[in-house]
């Protein structure tokens, strides 16, 4: 979806219910606050069905469909942790963690929590030495061994601010899609998105009334298109 359809839905709601214009100030805003908070509900939701916790068969369809959903924020880097003491700082852009390997070699390297650590440096069974572990406190991620060298993270990055820009055209906003960024969600979570921006300038809408909105703009846009 490129970054004026969601910002025509949003003036096309408005005025269809009689609520005034939205400067393209205030939708930058509200459509930023919404991404956030559909981000905090997919990330608060994702952790409850992580792999090795009990779930039913339908948590599982629920996990497949979060993680598509968030799939366009999942990033994967290399980090470098500090010899002396294997901690790496996190990505200036770091979310959330989806997992963790051996940079070479692709082996799993496994999240502890801080109360579970000393057991495992000091295990002979599993010493981490053979089997590396990490735990996340304020400076970012801690590995043990720390002398570990090298680890490939996978995680959720925070997503782009959308932008709707604009020139200034005799007194009115005209878009400028140059200047402008396009969300990089799917076309169905963008909805959800706008649902949640419509929802914080007081327009409660279900999210097919929203949908025949965006039906509705693209099918005068088509018309349009096609009397030229």
């Amino acid at each position: 979806m490129d970054a004026n359809t969601p910002y025509r839905i949003i003036q096309y709601a408005a005025s269809k219910n009689q609520q005034g214009y939205i400067t393209p100030e205030e939708y930058n805003l509200i459509i930023n606050q919404a991404q956030r908070g559909y981000l905090d509900l997919l990330l608060g939701e994702y952790q409850k069905y992580l792999p090795k916790r009990p779930i039913s068969v339908v948590s599982f369809g629920q996990n497949q469909r979060i993680r598509q959903s968030i799939s366009p924020l999942i990033y994967g880097t290399a980090l470098f942790p500090f010899v002396y003491n294997g901690i790496s700082p996190f990505p200036s852009d770091y979310e959330y963690t989806d997992a963790m390997w051996g940079l070479y070699g692709h082996y799993k390297i496994r999240f502890v929590q801080q109360d579970r650590l000393d057991d495992f440096i000091h295990s002979t069974i599993d010493p981490v030495e053979a089997n590396p572990i990490y735990l996340i406190n304020h400076e970012g991620f801690q590995f043990y061994p720390e002398d570990i060298g090298s680890a490939k993270l996978s995680y959720v990055r925070t997503p782009p601010t959308i932008k709707w820009a604009y020139t200034n055209v005799n007194g009115r906003p005209v878009y400028d899609p140059i200047n402008s960024i396009a969300p990089v969600w799917s076309e169905i979570d963008m909805m959800q998105i706008i649902v949640r921006a419509l929802q914080l300038v007081g327009i409660n809408l279900q999210l097919g009334v929203v949908s025949q909105y965006a039906n509705q703009i693209k099918n005068e846009g088509q018309q349009c298109y096609a009397s030229h």
